[in-house]
């Protein structure tokens, strides 16, 4: 019922309080050590049955805290700060829970205000079969942005006279504007051009006149956001009318002629649920198949928890193309003007399109072996 009734994950939070007021009905041990004799008489307060078997409580937590913020230093997430708050505020509930009912009261009113209060307030919250969809406007940040799960999938500038800007992976100034710089140096005339994963639709604003763009988009919420001009434009201001896919992108390309696209973007991968089934070498065939002669497949494949450049370039190189691997870092200025760091995968025969692209892009590297149909085995390819 949880999809059907509730806009948000609120399934979790629910159970987890409802699992301890069922233990405090009960009576079941929360704590390890025994009541003090004379506790349940006082007359005044006295703090220590909640303090009682607080070790026990909070020993065992500390452990698995600080596995969790060495993770989160090393890897210098942008979660951390949040992060260590909520681990602080969650020792301080288990430190006084040595009463069943107040353990419960204080988590449901942690939970309530995490899940309620402290989140900037969202635009549209939706559920899907593929999650939740928010779309809010951070305060201080001037920008419009969608969330899928704890993933930005895309964002928008709200002055009118920067919201065609590009922003997030999509910045001009990075490896998706080189790419099209490359494109047009290459064949300036117009040009077919394909996307997997639509989010807000930031790829729009790279159509030209008489350019052709086709979005192949899985999630209908994804697809109403990014078209609902109250929250994103980018579809409405394209210089070519995007059309639009809805279906998983692997099979809805099966049905794309071959040599249709002169450029052909997966981008549905930085999310920490990757869908391995569009990067085996069965699904790259295919794509490949999509495309004209020397034309160009991207691959948009940053990932916090994957490192999917061996995995592309595998099922690449045996077909001929040549994989070319962007690991771009930002400036603090192109930072402070939208840019995010982000890895791309580029693969074409077009020796002179290669060529094109660049000094920042330098040869891939290629797995031993690349994902397959029958073995997708995606592990393999797990950051440290």
């Amino acid at each position: 019922l949880a999809p059907s009734v509730f806009p948000g994950i609120w399934e979790l939070p629910i159970l987890l309080v409802l699992g301890l007021v069922a233990l405090a009905w009960s009576g079941g041990p929360l704590v390890l050590a025994p009541p003090e004799p004379g506790d349940a008489s006082a007359v005044s307060f006295d703090p220590r049955p909640f303090l009682r078997g607080a070790p026990g409580r909070v020993g065992p937590y500390l452990v698995v805290t600080a596995v969790l913020a060495l993770s989160l230093l090393a890897e210098r997430s942008l979660a951390t700060v949040a992060a260590f708050r909520s681990l602080l505020v969650g020792a301080l509930v288990l430190v006084a829970g040595g009463e069943a009912w107040f353990l419960a009261l204080a988590t449901a009113i942690v939970l309530v205000l995490a899940t309620f209060v402290l989140p900037d307030p969202a635009l549209l919250r939706e559920r899907s079969y593929f999650g939740v969809t928010e779309v809010v406007q951070p305060a201080g940040e001037g920008r419009t942005v969608l969330y899928n799960g704890t993933t930005v999938h895309g964002s928008q500038w709200i002055d009118p006279a920067r919201r065609d800007q590009p922003v997030g992976y999509y910045v001009r100034n990075g490896p998706l504007g080189e790419v099209f710089g490359a494109l047009d140096a290459a064949e300036p005339g117009p040009r077919t051009i394909g996307v997997v994963g639509l989010g807000a639709g930031g790829i729009a604003p790279y159509a030209r006149p008489g350019d052709s763009l086709t979005f192949f988009e899985i999630d209908p919420v994804v697809v109403d956001v990014a078209a609902d001009t109250r929250y994103f434009t980018y579809l409405a201001d394209a210089a070519t009318r995007p059309s639009i896919v809805l279906g998983d992108g692997r099979r809805s390309l099966e049905h794309v002629p071959d040599g249709t696209f002169d450029l052909l973007i997966l981008d549905a991968f930085s999310s920490d649920s990757v869908p391995a089934h569009l990067l085996t070498a069965e699904a790259i065939a295919d794509d490949v198949r999509t495309l004209r002669p020397g034309g160009l497949l991207l691959a948009q494949i940053s990932s916090r928890s994957y490192a999917l450049e061996p995995a592309v370039a595998a099922a690449e190189a045996p077909l001929g193309l040549i994989p070319l691997h962007r690991d771009f870092s930002p400036s603090q200025e192109a930072a402070a003007d939208g840019a995010i760091p982000s890895e791309w995968v580029a693969a074409t025969t077009n020796a002179n399109l290669a060529a094109a692209l660049g000094a920042g892009w330098t040869p891939a590297q290629v797995a031993a072996r690349p994902l397959t149909d029958d073995h997708p085995d995606l592990l393999r390819f797990l950051r440290p």
